[in-house]
């Protein structure tokens, strides 16, 4: 084995890792700096920890959309049985029916809260 084919792959996960931990690192350093600059000049602790926002529709979202998704297969595989398309149909198929499904969660949130759209 050559010293060029041992230090490629050597380099390439250094690299990956390194680069990985100092983006890391650097975040977590100048996230503490300006907490500690925002503590000095005496701001509330309580702006580091937001409350978490909840969406209550959130599961009627994912089972539309997986809703969807099925019926998109299932049409797909009626369609590829009666007809001589290609596979593209199936695709087309499983992100239109997708789609449709976040459409109708679209038109039942704004039903119920018009503001919130």
């Amino acid at each position: 084995m050559d010293a060029k084919e041992v230090w490629i792959p050597i380099i390439a996960i250094v690299f990956t890792f390194g680069t990985t931990f100092g983006l890391v690192f650097y975040y977590l350093f100048t996230r503490n700096k300006q907490r500690l600059a925002m503590l000095e000049k005496g701001v509330d602790p309580k702006v580091f920890y937001p409350k978490p926002t909840t969406n209550k529709l959130a599961a009627l979202k994912w089972s539309l959309l997986l809703i969807g998704l099925a019926l998109g297969l299932f049409f797909a595989s009626l369609i590829e049985k009666s007809t001589d398309l290609e596979e593209g149909a199936q695709f087309a198929m499983v992100f239109l029916f997708g789609g449709l499904g976040l459409l109708v969660y679209f038109f039942i949130v704004k039903k119920n809260d018009p503001d919130g759209v």
